[in-house]
């Protein structure tokens, strides 16, 4: 992801400035309850799979253990070292690359029986989500699934974080060529905001 003049600081930074917080937040759940809503939609391992946005490596390691071949895209150098110190880098490739390009991951001329952008959709400024769109699918093999889970947001001054309507971002993945499989769009608890989730996948 490109930085944003609109940003008071880029994603990547913000990231690496606040990876502990980040860390044990995302650490507190686990990885089958935040993809549970994947469950039954999953590729047969083995599959080769990347995991765009890892983090810490708690859904790449999750999906590793399924049997899957897995790499893992982050571009926070912070949130990359707790994955290592945490044991997520044992047999998973990783890799230090961005959205909207991922030029890294095409250079390694693979295509993906599945790819998952788990909670980083809402830092993607809207002119590069539908690049972002066309490069996830375009990484994708025939029949292959993309599943992206973000929660929609609001600006917020000193956060990288920009409002990111679930229903945008599906209509640039339609226009894109890509066929629903699953939308879903959870109301909020409290204060928070809606989370969405959506499942696409590659024509044959």
């Amino acid at each position: 992801m490109a930085p944003n003049s609109d940003l008071a600081v880029d994603c990547v930074e913000w990231y690496n400035l606040h990876a502990e917080s980040v860390v044990e937040r995302h650490e507190s759940i686990r990885a089958t309850d935040a993809n549970a809503w994947l469950r039954k939609d999953l590729p047969k391992s083995p599959a080769l799979v990347l995991d765009v946005g890892a983090g810490s490596g708690r859904d790449a390691a999750w999906l590793k253990s399924l049997g899957h071949k897995v790499i893992a895209v982050e571009p926070s150098t912070e949130m990359a070292a707790h994955a290592r110190r945490l044991g997520r880098c044992r047999d998973i490739e990783w890799i230090d690359d961005r959205l909207p390009q991922l030029a890294k991951v095409f250079a390694k001329n693979s295509r993906f029986d599945f790819i998952l952008a788990n909670a980083m959709w809402m830092h993607l400024a809207p002119d590069e989500r539908a690049p972002a769109i066309a490069s996830l699918l375009g990484l994708l093999s025939s029949g292959g699934m993309l599943a992206i889970a973000f929660s929609e947001g609001t600006p917020q001054a000193n956060r990288p974080f920009f409002e990111c309507p679930g229903e945008e971002i599906l209509d640039i993945a339609l226009t894109e060529g890509a066929q629903l499989v699953k939308f879903r769009k959870r109301l909020p608890v409290s204060m928070s905001p809606p989370s969405v989730q959506i499942l696409l996948r590659q024509p044959n």
